[in-house]
């Protein structure tokens, strides 16, 4: 059994050898990876809080409805009561409602009651570990 040691020795020297190589490159990239990734992660973030409290209004609205657009790679989510425009999530100028609602489908809205139905009828469970 003295051979037990060895394979852990071996792989300990390459995790030296190689930390020493090929660490200072690993700090780096950790430090220039952090920042992009912190935004990523905000960008995820932002959408979903955005969405959540658009569904939380047109909740609140008569025939509520929600319509999500993409501009400049950021969803949109348009409340409407009825037909009309209550407000955007998030927040965008009026002016600009025109522009990002000509060549969306309109038909695609979605009732923010089916949309609170899809969102509870799905529990969260969790799993002891």
């Amino acid at each position: 059994m003295a051979t037990a040691g060895k394979p852990n020795g071996k792989l300990a020297k390459n995790l030296v050898k190689y930390g020493v190589r090929y660490g200072p490159l690993v700090v780096e990239a950790v430090r220039h990876g952090r920042e992009p990734a912190q935004q990523a992660v905000q960008a995820a973030w932002a959408k979903r809080v955005a969405r959540r409290k658009a569904v939380e209004h047109a909740l609140t609205v008569r025939e509520g409805s929600l319509l999500k657009v993409i501009k400049d790679g950021q969803a949109i989510f348009f409340v409407f009561s009825g037909d009309a425009i209550v407000t955007t999530y998030p927040a965008v100028p009026q002016s600009s409602y025109p522009e990002l609602l000509r060549h969306a489908d309109l038909d695609k809205r979605e009732p923010a009651v089916v949309l609170a139905a899809r969102r509870q009828r799905m529990p969260k469970v969790r799993r002891k570990r």
